[in-house]
């Protein structure tokens, strides 16, 4: 799971799984505010098309009408617990915002029976985040 350019880590666990010819189910949710935020979009929806055990959910939290937006809205880890309510034989690599990464592990563990071990992140701030804040 990503949020904006949290994507970049979470690229080269996916490239490399690829590389590896790793059977294991991944599914990548990756949220922006908008659509042109989800900046490598093609990648993976081709990812999706040509890695056997692979599927990709984006997320927007803020799509304008002009985005003309038809996919999955609101929090990309709402959309995590939306599809997956019981994650309690799943890992979780997240990567992103630190009100995403906090907000996800504690409603996967408290909400989903994830693991907490289970969990593992990247938090960081971006410029954009410290500037609005």
């Amino acid at each position: 799971m990503a949020s904006g350019t949290g994507f970049a880590p979470i690229k080269a666990i996916i490239e490399h799984a690829a590389y590896e010819k790793t059977e294991r189910p991944m599914v990548l949710y990756w949220g922006g505010r908008r659509p042109k935020d989800l900046y490598m979009h093609a990648l993976c929806e081709e990812w999706a098309r040509t890695l056997p055990h692979f599927t990709y959910v984006p997320v927007m939290s803020e799509a304008l009408p002009e985005d003309g937006w038809s996919g999955r809205t609101g929090f990309v880890h709402r959309a995590v617990m939306e599809d997956f309510p019981d994650l309690s034989q799943h890992q979780v690599y997240a990567c992103g915002v630190p009100v995403m990464v906090d907000a996800a592990k504690r409603d996967f563990v408290a909400q989903c029976k994830l693991p907490e071990e289970e969990f593992f992140a990247d938090s960081f701030t971006s410029e954009a985040d410290l500037a609005s804040a």
